[in-house]
């Protein structure tokens, strides 16, 4: 029996968890198993100063290791997530103390988040922070400048609430026919429905999702790829314009890991540069990278750094970013003076060439 406080740790990427022991076999709490490891952590600080309260984590990880992979250390799994890549997303930490001979749970003792790595060659250093490793910017309302100072597809005050995956348009069919529905709220989209779809809930089975793309629109009426199944008039469905993702198949990897060559991202309808890209690992972690340049002649796209299963025949989805300026708002939107940020009509003059004083009085 152990007779002293043990260190449990909780490591969380996603949709992953790790959990670990500092002990000398796996101890099992619930239904959970936290797996016995090399594993150390600094004394947990509580001061007033938040920047005070970080604590580093020290786990065996083996920088250069050799086969078989079952001498590797439990904590391989753990370092492999910031090489030889670095994740574009949070993960998050939790380090509890329990007494096995107690009936006690666990205690939460600190949470935060690991925000940067140190590697020898049989030891990572995690630095850790109780702080958000995303920067944040309270109270940070409306600018006056000619730009537009929203975030693209962000909600909330600084966001431009534009739907990334398509507006939803709620609509009652009057008519059905073959591949074809009707229905008068599908006059007159914000933006168009081929490249969109149609989804509903089953008559039958209220947790059953039917989904079909949408072909072609005209007027009240949308043509769908496949066959219609049980809709018949009368029936609620939703119907979502043209998303602004963009997905394609990967034709060719370039050898500097950067360079992405995608047919479909050839002749977008919008510039993918300063884009995000995105793909789901073999793993089952979705990464994603900002898209640095696009070739909108041959698709080619380069990536700020690297990932992990990037290989032709990959699937990928691209997000284009915003330009912030009127133009780009007008593209994406029917309405863009209600959603644009900035100040088309704030004055602008050099005063330099312009001979205009920089200051006032």
């Amino acid at each position: 029996m152990f007779d002293a406080e043990l260190h449990l740790f909780i490591f969380r990427r996603q949709g992953v968890t790790l959990r670990f022991a500092a002990a000398d076999r796996d101890i099992e709490i619930g239904e959970h198993v936290y797996h016995a490891a090399q594993i150390e952590r600094d004394a947990i600080k509580q001061t007033a100063e938040r920047a005070k309260d970080k604590l580093k984590i020290r786990v065996a990880y083996l920088l250069a290791p050799v086969e078989p992979t079952d001498g590797w250390p439990v904590t391989q799994a753990l370092g492999d997530w910031w090489r030889p890549h670095i994740p574009s997303d949070e993960i998050s930490v939790i380090c509890l103390s329990y007494r096995p001979g107690s009936d006690e749970l666990p205690d939460v003792e600190w949470m935060g988040w690991a925000v940067q790595p140190a590697y020898s060659d049989a030891q990572l250093e995690i630095n850790c922070d109780s702080n958000p490793p995303h920067g944040s910017a309270p109270n940070q309302g409306p600018k006056w400048q000619r730009a537009c100072f929203k975030t693209v597809y962000s909600t909330g005050i600084r966001g431009c609430n534009l739907p990334a995956g398509g507006y939803l348009v709620p609509a009652e069919l009057t008519a059905v026919a073959g591949n074809t529905i009707t229905a008068e709220a599908l006059v007159n989209p914000k933006r168009t429905f081929v490249g969109g779809y149609v989804q509903w809930q089953d008559a039958t089975d209220p947790e059953l999702t039917h989904r079909r793309a949408i072909t072609a629109h005209e007027g009240a009426t949308v043509m769908l790829a496949d066959d219609v199944g049980d809709l018949a008039v009368g029936a609620q469905v939703s119907a979502y314009t043209r998303g602004f993702w963009v997905t394609g198949e990967v034709a060719q990897h370039g050898v500097d890991d950067l360079t992405l060559q995608v047919p479909a991202f050839a002749g977008t309808e919008f510039s993918l540069v300063g884009g995000t890209l995105s793909w789901t690992r073999s793993d089952g972690l979705v990464e994603e990278r900002p898209i640095m340049s696009h070739n909108n002649t041959t698709g080619a796209v380069t990536l700020l750094w690297g990932g992990a299963d990037l290989s032709g025949g990959l699937f990928v989805s691209a997000l284009p970013n915003c330009p912030n300026t009127w133009a780009a708002c007008a593209a994406r939107r029917p309405d863009p003076e209600l959603h644009y940020g900035g100040a088309i009509y704030k004055p602008v003059r050099d005063p330099i060439v312009q001979g205009v004083a920089m200051s006032w009085g």
